[in-house]
């Protein structure tokens, strides 16, 4: 580039003495326009090296760049290798992983039920977050449990909307308390119609002649709510453990899979214990109301105050189908088989020994009469040949 500068500084200068000579000019002109192009001249040079100046520079940085690029990759070489034998080894482990997994994988059905066991904790942990945060905004323990029962039955509400919406039970349960093979009293799971609907939880009897017996209805210290709508009723509600009406859905599965007898056994509050006897108890499905359709025939010490409500229809107070002008239910403060309007009101208020009002106590006309609430009902049901 300084030669090109050179040759090109020679030219000029021959060009200028050349055009002096030919135009005859005098000495003072041709020195000026001497010194200007040499100006020119000096100014090129000094942009052009300035040029090369960055030129150069940009050329080194491209040079430490296009090093710096060369070690990384070394690098990613040296990385790629140690990882390539790292994953060599990771599958000859897994190859004789797979040798010992080859009797697990022979067993499909495990996978599977561990799927299902993985999901059901899931379900769990979500609906114990679920009653956390709903325990903090429901004042009294009776409301959670109704929360906790309706959680329940939308779970089971649920079971068939997807392949993986199931919950993990045993194949089998027995179709009634008779049928369980454990004959301790308690709550346990049955099965009353297998393939057509879902198992559900009773407390079962086995203490009370011979036992195998329901419980459909428990009360014996007020601490449950009975004045409750149809929903509840339908649903049930209340402890199995402690104070509960089982539903009349379960109670009309339950009489129409096979016959149930039904005993009912009560005390009043001065140790007095009574009990009625009916020997084919049937209650109707939800398009008949759950009508009282059959009790059999009655024997007992209680006195029998309920045979005159078969074929009636169940009566809550936001569901009035008894035969009165008024619903029973409000009137009488209960949910019963209720006509116009009873001779017995079990699901009455619990009020306790004689009282004045008339009625609406939890009571049995034949025993104590309709100004006396009862210490104890329990209604129960069982498997009849």
């Amino acid at each position: 580039m300084q030669l090109f500068l050179c040759l090109l500084a020679v030219l000029c200068l021959t060009l200028s003495r050349s055009v002096s000579e030919e135009t005859g000019a005098n000495v003072s002109t041709s020195g000026f326009g001497y010194e200007l192009t040499i100006s020119g001249l000096d100014a090129v040079n000094f942009n052009m090296q300035k040029e090369h100046l960055r030129t150069k520079e940009y050329f080194q940085t491209l040079s430490a760049d296009i090093d710096s690029l060369h070690r990384t990759v070394r690098n990613i070489e040296q990385t790629v290798f140690r990882q390539a034998k790292l994953f060599s080894g990771f599958d000859t482990h897994l190859k004789k992983l797979n040798v010992h997994m080859e009797p697990v994988a022979a067993i499909p059905s495990i996978q599977n039920e561990l799927e299902l066991v993985s999901l059901n904790i899931s379900r769990l942990l979500s609906d114990v977050s679920i009653m956390k945060r709903i325990q903090q905004t429901l004042p009294t323990t009776e409301m959670q449990n109704d929360f906790i029962i309706q959680l329940t039955a939308d779970r089971i509400q649920s079971h068939g909307t997807g392949s993986r919406n199931l919950v993990l039970e045993p194949k089998v349960f027995p179709s009634t308390c008779t049928d369980v093979p454990d004959r301790r009293s308690g709550v346990r799971r049955i099965h009353p119609q297998s393939g057509f609907s879902d198992s559900f939880e009773v407390y079962c009897d086995q203490e009370y002649e011979g036992g195998g017996w329901t419980v459909i209805q428990n009360r014996f210290d007020g601490q449950v709510n009975f004045y409750r709508g149809w929903s509840q009723y339908e649903r049930g509600f209340g402890d199995l453990r402690g104070e509960f009406w089982l539903g009349l859905r379960k109670i009309h599965e339950l009489t129409y899979a096979k016959p149930h007898e039904l005993h009912i056994v009560m005390e009043d509050f001065e140790g007095t214990t009574a009990i009625a006897k009916y020997s084919r108890m049937l209650v109707g499905g939800p398009e008949e109301k759950y009508a009282l359709n059959g009790l059999g025939n009655y024997s007992g010490t209680a006195g029998d105050s309920l045979s005159d409500a078969v074929k009636l229809k169940f009566t809550t107070f936001d569901s009035d189908n008894d035969s009165h002008t008024d619903n029973c239910a409000v009137q009488f403060q209960g949910a019963w088989w209720y006509g116009a309007c009873h001779s017995s009101n079990l699901n009455g208020l619990y009020l306790k020994g004689k009282v004045e009002v008339f009625a609406t106590m939890m009571c049995w006309k034949a025993f104590k009469g309709y100004h006396y609430g009862l210490k104890r009902s329990r209604m129960m049901i069982r498997v009849s040949s």
